[in-house]
C-alpha cells in the first residue's frame, strides 16, 4: 500500500507530504485547488513520463518520493533485480529542466521500464491512464480464473503442460541424435579413445613441470654445486680449513679465559655444520645427470598433455569429467531406439491428460463467463448505467502453460454499440464505474493492493453516487482506495477525508492539503452539499448524510 507522497516543486504543490492509510481514503477540494495533481503525481512515481511544464514556476526541478508497503512476491522480484529492499520500498522521480528524468528504488538508479513493472503490481491507477491492470487483455483470464476459483486446478494443469513439453524437448533431442548418430558415435569413440589412450594421471603434470626446470637447468646446477664444493673445502684457503683454523685458536683461548668456552662450543658446532653441507652438497653433485632423451620425454609428454587439455578441459579432473558426459552420450545413442520408443509411449499418454485437462479448463472458465456477465451487469445497472453489456470473449490459441484459451473483457456502454474491448473505451467516467464493478466483483482474488480512482463520479449523482460510495467502501475492505470525488454521497463512505485547497501569498499560489476529522469533515460535506453558501439546514443534512453512511 501507499503509505506516504512527499511532493516538491510540482504544479502548485511546493513542499506537501501526504500520509495515506488504509481503506477508502477520499480527497475533495474546490475545482482548480490541485486534487487531480496529486493522482498526477502518484502516476509519475508509478512511470508516467514527467514534463517540464509541470515544474513549478522559478524552480528548477521537480521531485516527488511515495514510500510503499510490499509483499514477500515483490520482495524477491526486486532483489533478484540487485536492489535492496527491506519492509518497504521508496521509489523517487526526479526531474530538471532540460535533463534528463531520474527514477530511483530505495535510492538506486532503475530504468523507466522496471519501474513501471514493479508500480504495476502494486499500484492500479483508474481513469484516463493507460496502465491500469485492466486494460491489459493478459491480465483477463487469470483474472477469470481467480474468480472460479480454479487456481489449483490451473496449476496442476501447468505442472502437466511443463512435463509434456519436458519431454517433447527430450524426443527433439532423441530424434535429432538418431539423424547424427553414425557420424556422432564415431567422433565420441574417437574422443573416448585418445582421452583413455593418453592415460592422465592427478599431480602428473606437476610433477614432469619440475622435473623438465631441473633437466633445462642441469648444466647451471652441475657448475654452482662443484664451485660451492670448492669453496667449501677444496680450495686452498677454504671455509672449512679457515674455520678450523679459528677453532684450534678460540680452543687456547678458551683454556686461557674459561668465559669463552661457549663461544667454542658454537664455533664448534658451526663448523660441523659446514662439513655436513659440504657432504651433502658433494653427494648432490654427484646426482646431478642431464639426458637429452629424457627431457625430449618429458617435453613430449607436457605437449599431450596440453592437447588434451585444450580439447577436452581445464584441468584433468574436468577431462575425465567430460569423459564420463560422453560415455553417458554414447551409451544412450548406442540404446536410442529404446528411448526414443519409450519417450514417445509417455509422451502420448501425458499429451492426452493434457487435452482432458485443458478442455475441464475452457468448460470451467466459460462457466465461469457466464457468472462473471451476470453479476456484472447486476453491478453497472446500479452504477447508471441500465443498457451497458457485457462479456467475456473466447479465442482458441495454440496450447499453452494456460490452457487452450485466450480470453478478453468486452463492453458496450450505450444502446446500439457494438461490444468493444474494456481498454477502447472513452470515458473516463465509464472505465473508472467499469472497473470498480469488476474491482469489486474480484476483490478478494485481485493482487494489486492499491486501487486510485480518477473521475468515478463523472456524470452521476443521486442514488447512483451513493451506490459507488457503497462499492467503494466495499472494495476497500481488501484494497487501498484512494478516490477523487466532488459528491458528498462518496465521500461519506469513506475511513479517511483528505481536503485539498488553494493558498495565495502574495503573488504565488500554493496547493494544501489537511486530513479532516469531525466537525471539519462535516463542514466539508456541507460544501459539497450546498455550494460556498453554507446554512445550517446543509450542515444539520450533512450530519445526517455522515450518520447514515455510519449506519450502514
Amino acid at each position: 500500500m501507499l503509505k506516504l507522497l512527499k511532493v516538491k516543486n510540482f504544479a502548485l504543490m511546493e513542499d506537501l507530504t501526504i500520509d495515506f492509510e488504509d481503506g477508502l481514503t477520499v480527497v475533495t477540494g474546490e475545482t482548480g485547488a490541485g486534487k487531480s495533481m496529486i493522482v498526477e503525481a502518484i502516476a509519475t512515481l508509478c512511470g508516467s513520463r514527467m514534463e517540464d511544464v509541470l515544474i513549478r514556476s522559478g524552480k528548477n526541478f521537480a521531485e516527488i518520493t511515495g514510500i510503499f508497503g510490499i509483499g514477500e512476491l515483490l520482495k524477491e522480484r526486486l532483489i533478484k533485480s540487485g536492489i535492496e529492499v527491506d519492509i518497504d520500498i521508496i521509489i523517487r522521480r526526479k526531474i530538471e529542466r532540460g535533463k534528463r528524468q531520474n527514477a530511483y528504488i530505495n535510492d538506486q538508479v532503475v530504468s523507466l521500464n522496471l519501474l513501471r513493472e514493479v508500480a504495476q503490481e502494486m499500484v492500479d491507477l483508474i481513469g484516463q491512464y493507460e496502465n491500469q491492470s485492466l486494460f491489459y487483455a493478459k491480465n483477463h483470464l487469470l483474472l477469470l480464473d481467480s474468480f472460479a476459483g480454479i487456481n489449483n486446478v490451473r496449476q496442476v494443469y501447468a505442472k502437466t503442460y511443463n512435463e509434456y513439453k519436458g519431454l517433447q524437448s527430450r524426443l527433439d533431442d532423441l530424434l535429432e541424435t538418431v539423424k547424427q548418430k553414425d557420424e556422432k558415435t564415431d567422433y565420441l569413440k574417437y574422443q573416448i579413445e585418445e582421452i583413455e589412450k593418453a592415460k592422465l594421471q592427478p599431480g602428473e603434470e606437476e610433477t614432469l613441470m619440475e622435473e623438465k626446470n631441473l633437466l633445462l637447468t642441469s648444466e647451471k646446477r652441475s657448475v654452482l654445486s662443484a664451485e660451492i664444493i670448492t669453496h667449501l673445502y677444496e680450495a686452498e684457503g677454504s671455509v672449512l680449513e679457515n674455520l678450523a683454523k679459528v677453532e684450534k685458536q678460540l680452543a687456547e683461548l678458551s683454556t686461557l679465559d674459561p668465559n669463552l668456552g661457549i663461544m667454542h662450543e658454537r664455533l664448534d658446532s658451526l663448523l660441523s655444520s659446514v662439513d655436513d653441507i659440504y657432504r651433502e652438497m658433494s653427494s648432490y653433485h654427484n646426482r646431478i645427470d642431464f639426458s637429452q632423451q629424457r627431457l625430449d620425454d618429458v617435453v613430449e609428454r607436457l605437449e599431450t598433455i596440453n592437447k588434451i587439455k585444450k580439447k577436452y578441459g581445464k584441468t584433468i579432473d574436468e577431462v575425465y569429467n567430460y569423459l564420463a558426459l560422453i560415455k553417458k552420450d554414447l551409451t544412450l545413442i548406442e540404446t536410442h531406439d529404446e528411448e526414443v520408443k519409450r519417450v514417445k509411449g509417455n509422451l502420448a499418454e501425458i499429451r492426452k491428460r493434457m487435452y482432458e485437462q485443458a478442455e475441464e479448463l475452457s468448460k470451467t472458465r466459460h462457466t465461469a463467463a457466464v457468472s462473471l456477465k451476470r453479476s456484472m451487469l447486476q453491478l453497472v445497472s446500479q452504477l447508471g448505467m441500465k443498457k451497458a453489456h457485457f462479456e467475456v470473449r473466447f479465442t482458441d490459441r495454440e496450447i499453452s502453460e494456460t490452457g487452450k484459451d485466450d480470453a478478453e473483457f468486452y463492453i458496450s456502454t450505450n444502446p446500439g454499440e457494438e461490444l468493444k474491448p474494456l481498454r477502447k473505451i472513452a470515458s473516463g467516467g465509464e472505465i473508472s464505474r467499469i472497473t470498480l464493478s469488476l474491482k469489486t466483483i474480484l476483490s478478494g482474488v485481485d493482487k494489486i493492493p492499491t486501487i486510485i480512482f480518477d473521475e468515478v463520479d463523472t456524470g452521476i449523482g443521486g442514488r447512483v453516487a451513493e451506490a459507488v460510495g457503497d462499492l467503494l467502501a466495499e472494495v476497500s475492505k481488501h484494497h487501498q482506495i484512494i478516490c477523487i470525488t466532488h459528491l458528498p454521497q462518496i465521500s461519506v463512505s469513506a475511513n479517511n477525508h483528505i481536503l485539498v485547497r488553494k493558498e495565495i501569498k502574495g503573488k504565488e499560489t500554493f496547493t494544501k492539503v489537511e486530513k479532516l476529522r469531525g466537525e471539519m469533515r462535516k463542514m466539508e460535506i456541507a460544501r459539497m452539499l450546498g455550494g460556498k453558501k453554507i446554512t445550517k439546514k446543509t450542515v444539520d443534512h450533512a450530519a445526517e448524510f455522515l450518520q447514515k453512511t455510519q449506519r450502514k
